[in-house]
């Protein structure tokens, strides 16, 4: 169940929106995935960038709908949110689709950020995204206890076959994102350059700040 102050993240947000899909029965790993999105958004529009909901076409709408498990870009009426900024390219904001790495094998990403003509491209062709059209992918883990060592594994086989791994120096597309904490994780994704945000709730403003600078920085290369 979704805690209270995790949907009021969301819903602050998409202040024009008169639906977000979730509810206080909704699964809270759904949720936190729809508040890691708001996130983004907050920086986003901190750093210029003008963030609007949309429908699978691409109509501005008021109504969220996001999905609750993995699905396809060009599949289902989806919500997704554009992102639009004088001199960059105009970005979209995705929840839970898949992406094509370089082995045969589709990877959920919790939240992906790509370029509009790629998701476009997307649509027109009924293909998933590849690997070189992410911006930026975080994942999104609420859980009740701290990380176990096999989600980093996961995130860095994850991040090995989509080209997001990179020196530990060097500022990844790759974000893990967590209400709790994991030290063995942090050390075993921070060797593949994937970034780790720990402790990231609402009662946490200065995490969340932290996860903002992030998200502004990789705004920032697109």
């Amino acid at each position: 169940m979704a805690s209270s102050s995790l949907l009021a993240s969301v819903q602050s947000a998409f202040s024009t929106a008169v639906a977000l899909g979730y509810n206080s029965s909704t699964a809270a790993h759904d949720v936190y995935e729809g508040y890691v999105l708001a996130k983004l958004i907050e920086a986003a529009r901190s750093d210029g960038w003008t963030c609007e909901l949309r429908d699978s076409t691409g109509a501005v709408t008021t109504r969220a709908v996001f999905r609750l498990g993995p699905g396809r870009l060009p599949s289902g009426n989806f919500s997704h949110v554009r992102l639009s900024k004088l001199g960059k390219p105009d970005l979209e904001a995705h929840i839970g689709v898949k992406v094509r790495g370089k082995s045969p094998v589709a990877h959920e990403f919790d939240l992906l950020v790509l370029r509009e003509s790629a998701a476009d491209h997307c649509r027109r062709s009924g293909l998933d995204p590849v690997r070189s059209d992410v911006v930026i992918h975080a994942e999104a883990k609420y859980y009740g206890g701290n990380l176990s060592l096999p989600i980093g594994r996961a995130v860095v086989g994850l991040a090995i076959d989509c080209d997001m791994a990179t020196a530990p120096s060097v500022l990844s597309s790759s974000v893990l994102v967590t209400n709790q904490n994991g030290v063995t994780v942090e050390q075993l994704i921070a060797h593949y350059g994937v970034t780790f945000r720990f402790l990231i709730t609402p009662a946490n403003p200065t995490g969340e700040y932290h996860l903002g600078r992030i998200f502004r920085a990789l705004l920032n290369t697109a």
